[in-house]
């Protein structure tokens, strides 16, 4: 089960790479950051030109252009990445598909859906950009943000 959409999942990654190579003030190329991560670069593109119109990035044209952050890693949530490319927000879907399920009209997982969505909606709204970042030198064995196949 896929907690996020690929496009999602290709920004969670790429994202805190663009950060830890960049000083903040440099823009990274779509085509290198896609070749580190193995990431098809076409639709990494469209991916980082949708975040920079909704002012998570900003990209530059021309011969020093790319992209970089528009703000601080530590101000990036993961929530915003998810509101930008999955349109996530706080409305909570039926785990079985009813299309009315509150707690007065239930399905049979509704009280545990409630609480590990809330869960899981509470950790990517408190995790940062920053996080993933510390993550990775925390742990550089994980490889993370970087996909190895298997």
């Amino acid at each position: 089960m896929r907690a996020f959409s690929k496009s999602s999942e290709y920004a969670i990654r790429a994202l805190p790479r663009l950060a830890q190579q960049s000083d903040g003030r440099t823009y990274q190329l779509t085509r290198e950051l896609a070749d580190d991560l193995d990431i098809p670069a076409p639709f990494l593109g469209k991916i980082l030109q949708a975040l920079s119109a909704a002012g998570v990035l900003e990209s530059q044209r021309g011969r020093k252009g790319g992209f970089r952050l528009a703000a601080a890693s530590s101000e990036t949530s993961l929530m915003r990445i998810l509101e930008v490319l999955d349109n996530a927000n706080e409305e909570r879907l039926c785990i079985l598909g009813q299309a009315d399920c509150t707690d007065e009209r239930a399905c049979p997982m509704h009280e545990f859906w409630k609480q590990a969505s809330g869960d899981f909606l509470d950790r990517v709204r408190d995790t940062s950009l920053a996080d993933l970042i510390l993550f990775c030198e925390r742990n550089p064995a994980s490889e993370y943000p970087v996909a190895r196949r298997a």
